[in-house]
């Protein structure tokens, strides 16, 4: 057991809720410890999320590209049907992971007062706390702490789902191979991101959704175009799901379900996925020492991400929805401007934003339509088909929609929602337009470059205005 030390602030998590954090607070003078469990800085949208699953992804829609050669004036041998060095990719992805990781670390080391530790942390009161490390522990004293320990993929109490070639998130980023059929029991953004990701690998892919439709909470107008475009490239989807069972062997398994109209069914498949979500890392922190209060939606914390227990913090997945790793992010800044006695906004879910890395992609921002009309605010929208759009067509993807939630009394946007290839770029003005309280004559009036995607907003606007 090492001595103990005694640090302004503790931070538990490397992830994105915890590392700037700690960074800005360093920068700042603290002195900051900052415990991490996992094999680098990062957290799961590195190492098991974010970044990986857009790697995959990046193969496979040039995959799908060299397929489509020919439309763009290109003859390649063979396109259509290249195969996949699946060994190269997960290569590809341990080499990006690797390197970010190690430039987080090496960037967190050159401030003086920042001590990184690998190990787990667990709190062993109100202000102290224990740094399992491989050789000797660590014993800390603590001012503050911030928790920031991220999410573990969830598990359904299905028989048959703790078989060992039954897979949850993490472990299908890890595969070792491309299946010749996917069954992926979830059908929110980790399962469709995933369902296109390999049916474009050449997987044969099944979604089995519990929910009436795909991406519950999503914009429902783009969601079930969006289930169009899968069913129209051959994904199978059924909503209204119940899994019963799993049965099989490593390679080869078979899923039984009820649909919504009560029938039974079964399906085999190489690879069975359980994505359904993730739930907060809460287990193992300590909070039983604390007045730290939580339940199984995640800690619990005021408007300014205190717990119950009086500093002490948590940001991110730990604290529940949104689990986004920029949400965290934009938590982590304002708390540390907060502990450093700055005037500070906190994050507020209406002017969120976030990306679903679909085909083509989803993009969110501020509120969708039923979320509007159920806070009661009076609202009307302006659609923008993207079929007629200048630069989608060039990009050779026409299919998609615009969506812009606009108050009726005042004109100003709430909510933005595209599907459509490149919808991941508009998302920042979108989330500034909402945050700013810009309106429809505001988008109207602005210059949006031609030919690109965000000529949308504009022209969506003027259609409302009746001007031309």
């Amino acid at each position: 057991m090492n001595p103990e030390v005694s640090v302004d602030v503790l931070v538990i998590g490397g992830g994105p809720g915890g590392t700037p954090a700690a960074l800005a607070l360093a920068s700042a003078g603290q002195r900051v410890l900052l415990a991490e469990s996992g094999p680098g800085l990062g957290g799961t949208c590195l190492f098991e999320g974010c970044i990986p699953s857009k790697i995959f992804r990046e193969t496979a829609a040039r995959r799908r590209d060299l397929a489509c050669a020919r439309e763009f004036g290109l003859s390649l041998p063979d396109a259509a049907t290249a195969a996949v060095d699946w060994a190269t990719v997960q290569a590809r992805r341990h080499r990006i992971l690797s390197a970010r990781a190690q430039a987080a670390l090496a960037h967190a080391r050159t401030l003086s007062q920042l001590e990184v530790l690998f190990g787990r942390a667990r709190l062993t009161g109100p202000r102290t706390a224990l740094v399992e490390l491989p050789e000797a522990s660590q014993r800390v004293r603590f001012e503050r702490a911030i928790l920031s320990t991220g999410s573990v993929p969830n598990s359904l109490p299905i028989p048959g789902a703790d078989h060992p070639g039954v897979l949850d998130s993490a472990r299908l980023i890890g595969i070792g191979f491309v299946p010749d059929s996917l069954v992926l029991i979830g059908g929110g953004p980790i399962g469709i991101e995933m369902a296109q990701i390999f049916a474009m690998l050449g997987s044969q892919v099944t979604v089995l959704e519990s929910a009436d439709r795909i991406l519950k909470p999503v914009d429902s107008v783009l969601a079930d175009r969006l289930q169009r475009r899968l069913t129209a490239d051959g994904i199978a989807i059924e909503v209204g799901a119940r899994v019963l069972s799993i049965d099989g062997e490593a390679n080869r398994h078979r899923v039984a379900y009820a649909t919504g109209a009560g029938q039974e069914r079964d399906i085999e498949a190489g690879i069975v996925a359980i994505v359904a979500g993730r739930h907060p890392a809460v287990a193992g922190l300590g909070l039983e020492t604390t007045a730290v209060q939580y339940d199984r939606h995640g800690v619990k914390v005021d408007a300014t991400l205190q717990t119950g227990e009086e500093g002490i913090y948590a940001t991110g997945d730990l604290i529940g929805h949104p689990m986004f790793a920029h949400w965290a992010t934009s938590q982590a800044l304002a708390l540390a401007g907060h502990l450093l006695g700055e005037s500070v906004t906190f994050p507020r879910p209406e002017f969120n934003s976030a990306v679903i890395f679909s085909s083509p992609e989803l993009g969110m921002a501020g509120l969708t339509e039923e979320a509007a009309r159920a806070a009661g605010i009076d609202v009307g929208v302006v659609e923008y088909d993207y079929a007629g759009d200048a630069r989608a067509q060039i990009a050779g993807d026409a299919d998609g929609l615009l969506r812009l939630i606009y108050r009726r009394e005042d004109m100003g946007v709430v909510g933005v929602h595209a599907l459509v290839a490149g919808a991941s770029d508009l998302m920042g003005e979108a989330a500034l337009a909402i945050r700013a309280g810009v309106t429809l004559p505001d988008l109207a009036g602005a210059i949006h470059p031609h030919p690109t995607l965000t000529e949308a907003f504009g022209l969506a606007a003027r259609a409302v205005l009746g001007k031309r």
